[in-house]
């Protein structure tokens, strides 16, 4: 038992520094991400939330697990639309690619987000497949 429960232990501090290093490289994209992919972010952001809740997923947990009590992007600071996109990558991808299609001036800022192959799906024409790809290949599914 005591083993198993070594073992949980180092996992938590591994996902914990993989999340410290992921806020890290997000706060870095954000900062040198232009206002309009910052914008188109932002947009992209409240209709994948906005989509979840017609879905019956109740946002306001989802928002609260990504440790933000705002639950408007236009409102989020960078810190709130790292770890939004973030929550929204690991619980909902399927969604982020399903939206990111219709935003191309974010797709290369959530590439940077998430990991994901949308930097280069923006100009090589990967599009949310690539997208899809690379945010369930960054999370392990």
């Amino acid at each position: 038992m005591a083993n198993n429960e070594q073992y949980d232990d180092q996992d938590a501090q591994s996902d914990e520094a993989q999340g410290d290093e992921a806020q890290d490289d997000g706060t870095q994209a954000l900062a040198q991400a232009s206002p309009e992919a910052v914008d188109a972010h932002r947009d992209l952001l409240s209709q994948a939330l906005g989509m979840l809740s017609g879905q019956g997923v109740n946002v306001q947990s989802l928002l609260g697990q990504a440790g933000t009590d705002e639950t408007n992007p236009s409102q989020m600071s960078h810190s709130d639309l790292i770890s939004t996109t973030m929550a929204l990558a690991q619980q909902h991808p399927e969604v982020l690619a399903m939206v990111s299609s219709r935003f191309p001036q974010a797709a290369g800022l959530l590439g940077m987000l998430t990991g994901g192959q949308a930097a280069q799906g923006a100009e090589g024409g990967a599009g949310a497949g690539g997208m899809l790809g690379g945010l369930l290949g960054k999370f392990g599914l």
